[in-house]
């Protein structure tokens, strides 16, 4: 491999590949790929339905459906295409990255997966020619190019994962119930009284006296709580500097008992400074607590998927069941017109309210669309769950809602019940609880159906 070789992006090192492998070499490839592409198939899936880590993330209904002929136009492109459509092959493989991230495929099993496929047309290209050169550069030419189908898929993986692991964070921070607007209040008026106590101090004379932030009620919230709340954004790391640097001259003036001319134009500019870092960090993690309907005050969806592929995969690892719930109230449309939308937002409360009596406090409660509400009920069989939908249909249906107006109002639910079945995907779950809703729809209302 020559230095300029090494030193070409990925993509041209791609190109200069396909361009400096011979065309019979090339051919050899497209055709035993043509010929063995379908027994490729074949023994990928059946390896990894036998592979005890593998199987639980393949879901065979899916796999027969969707995957395989996937999985063989994926080969096949790899190998029929030419040097100036590097650029399209390289973004199919970021492509299919993104997908084994999204459905959590450990990284080991999909480097299996390729193995096995590797294995199979080796033996491919054996049967196709007995020239034992042509057998060498074919194989160094399949070993390559399946190194950099995977180099590329493992940085859209890498990317995706990333992104997965800071929205569990982004939840973490929500479902531990953090009231970031009242934190903020609060902890901007503890950094402004010590902003207040550290003037006066100069004002006075008193360099002794000139309180650290470290010692101040803001100083111990920030380094016990604040810089876990603050962890990943780049103004955490500037406000640790500016912190540490100002308690440094600070102490300083502490020990010499003088307080440098120049040092109040410096306060004043790094308390301005610090005032607004901390705005900003906080305006961040309102951001975050937006994962809560402001409404209901239960989750909206952007924290779904992640909380359902989490459920997914305890479930497979620990075989335990859960299940999903959609409910839609009845009529929605008429309440609004008839009584306004602020009675709406009344009724919306008023079964997010009753949900969350019948639930436990480990399962999950979204504001799914209007007047829809979506519940994970975890470790959940379907008896389960359809008898926990039956029992907030009932509570609804027989508790009227006392309006600030005085009117009564009485609610009703429609309700659609699934469990899982072994799916990796959260869009099926929520399609077929979605579907079994629609049937409670047209039966008539006021009922839950299974899916």
């Amino acid at each position: 491999m020559s230095p300029a070789f090494m030193n070409m992006s990925p993509l041209n090192q791609l190109k200069e590949t396909i361009n400096g492998t011979p065309g019979h070499i090339r051919q050899i490839l497209r055709s035993v790929v043509q010929e063995t592409g379908p027994h490729c198939v074949d023994l990928f899936y059946k390896t990894l339905f036998h592979h005890e880590r593998a199987a639980i993330f393949l879901e065979k209904e899916t796999v027969e459906v969707k995957m395989r002929p996937q999985l063989l136009a994926w080969i096949q492109s790899l190998f029929s295409t030419e040097a100036d459509q590097a650029e399209d092959l390289s973004e199919l493989q970021c492509r299919i990255g993104a997908v084994h991230a999204r459905l959590d495929i450990p990284t080991d099993i999909v480097v299996y997966g390729i193995y096995i496929i590797k294995q199979a047309l080796v033996v491919g290209i054996k049967e196709a020619t007995t020239n034992k050169d042509d057998v060498i550069d074919a194989i160094i030419y399949l070993n390559t190019m399946m190194d950099f189908a995977f180099k590329f898929m493992i940085k859209a993986y890498d990317i995706n994962f990333r992104k997965k692991v800071e929205s569990d964070e982004a939840f973490r921070l929500v479902s531990l119930g953090h009231n970031i607007s009242y934190e903020k209040e609060t902890q901007i008026s503890t950094f402004s009284s010590w902003s207040t106590q550290a003037f006066f101090c100069l004002c006075k004379g008193h360099a002794t006296d000139l309180p650290t932030i470290a010692e101040s009620e803001f100083g111990l919230w920030l380094t016990h709580k604040g810089m876990s709340l603050f962890k990943g954004t780049h103004e955490a790391t500037e406000i640790q500097h500016k912190v540490r640097d100002l308690d440094t001259k600070i102490e300083a003036i502490q020990k010499s008992g003088v307080i440098p001319p120049e040092f109040p134009t410096e306060l004043h500019a790094t308390i301005t400074n610090l005032t607004f870092l901390i705005g900003r960090v906080f305006r961040h993690l309102e951001e975050v607590e937006n994962g809560r309907d402001p409404l209901t005050k239960v989750f909206n969806r952007r924290f779904l998927e992640v909380v359902i592929q989490n459920e997914i995969t305890f479930a497979l690892t620990h075989e335990k069941p859960f299940s999903l719930v959609i409910l839609d109230i009845d009529h929605f449309k008429k309440i609004n017109d008839r009584f306004g939308h602020l009675v709406g937002d009344e009724v919306l409360c008023f079964v997010a309210e009753i949900i969350a009596a019948n639930v436990r406090a480990n399962d999950f409660i979204f504001r799914y669309g209007g007047e829809e509400f979506l519940v994970v009920l975890t470790e959940t069989t379907t008896t389960e769950a359809l008898a926990c939908a039956e029992r907030i249909r009932r509570a609804l249906a027989e508790q009227a809602l006392t309006l600030s107006s005085n009117d009564k109002v009485t609610v009703t639910l429609s309700g659609g019940v699934t469990s899982f079945a072994g799916e990796t995907n959260s869009r099926l779950l929520i399609h077929q609880a979605d579907e079994a809703l629609y049937k409670a729809k047209n039966s008539g209302r006021n009922r839950i159906v299974t899916a």
